[in-house]
C-alpha cells in the first residue's frame, strides 16, 4: 500500500473576482516586457482579449497576439505559432482560454526555451529544464489545465492524441478571475460542469495518483 504522495500545482495561484486586473503588477514582478498571448477568436469576440491586453499595453508592455487557437489543436497549430512567436521574440506567454489555448501557450514556453519543436518533447519528462515565465487565464471552469503538468495535442496524421508530461509545464502564475467565465455559451458552460466532475470522479477512483 502507498503510504506516501507528492503534490505540484502552479507557481502561484491567484483567485478572485477581478483578479485579471492585477495582471499587469504580476507580469512586471515576473520581470515580462514581451508578452506573447495565446487565445482564440471567440474571446476576442466576447470582449475578454481587449479586457486582458488593454491594460497591459496601458502598464507598457509589448503584446503580441496568436488568435489562432483551436480545440483539440494539432502539432501543426502548433508550429503557426511558434512561427510568430519567433518573431516577435517574447520573453513571457501567456494562454488565455479554455484548456486547449493554455495547451498551446504551454509547449509555446517549452520550445521558445529550449528550442526545436514539440514533437522532440512528446511523452513524459523530456523538457531538460524551467522554461520562460508561463501565465495561464482560464475562461472556463472545467480543464484546471492552469495548474497541469500536461499539454494535450492531436497528431493528425497518425489520428491519435498525444501528451507531453512535465512538471516545468506548469505555470509560474495561475490568474483565475471567474467573471471571466460569464461569457460562455451555455453549451460550453454545461461541458466545462461534466468535465469537472469527470474530473473529481477520477481523483476518488485513480488512488495511485
Amino acid at each position: 500500500m502507498r503510504t506516501t504522495f507528492t503534490f505540484h500545482t502552479a507557481g502561484q495561484l491567484l483567485f478572485g473576482r477581478h483578479a485579471v486586473r492585477q495582471l499587469p503588477e504580476q507580469l512586471a514582478r515576473l520581470k515580462v516586457a514581451r508578452l506573447f498571448l495565446v487565445t482564440d477568436k471567440h474571446l476576442e469576440k466576447a470582449g475578454i482579449l481587449a479586457a486582458v491586453r488593454e491594460p497591459l499595453l496601458a502598464a507598457g508592455i509589448a503584446v503580441d497576439t496568436f488568435d489562432g487557437g483551436e480545440p483539440e489543436p494539432s502539432l501543426d497549430l502548433v508550429d503557426a505559432v511558434l512561427d510568430q512567436a519567433r518573431r516577435f521574440r517574447p520573453d513571457g506567454v501567456l494562454g488565455l482560454g479554455g484548456g486547449s489555448n493554455m495547451d498551446l501557450a504551454k509547449i509555446a514556453a517549452a520550445v521558445l526555451t529550449h528550442s526545436g519543436t514539440a514533437r522532440d518533447y512528446l511523452g513524459e519528462d523530456k523538457i531538460p529544464g524551467p522554461v520562460m515565465p508561463l501565465i495561464c487565464v482560464p475562461t472556463t471552469s472545467g480543464t484546471g489545465s492552469e495548474v497541469s503538468a500536461a499539454s494535450v495535442l492531436t497528431d493528425k496524421a497518425a489520428g491519435v492524441k498525444v501528451g507531453i508530461l512535465s512538471n516545468y509545464l506548469r505555470p509560474r502564475l495561475a490568474l483565475v478571475d471567474p467573471e471571466l467565465t460569464l461569457t460562455c455559451p451555455r453549451k460550453v458552460t454545461a461541458d466545462s460542469g461534466i468535465d469537472a466532475l469527470t474530473h473529481a470522479i477520477e481523483a476518488f477512483t485513480a488512488v495511485d495518483n
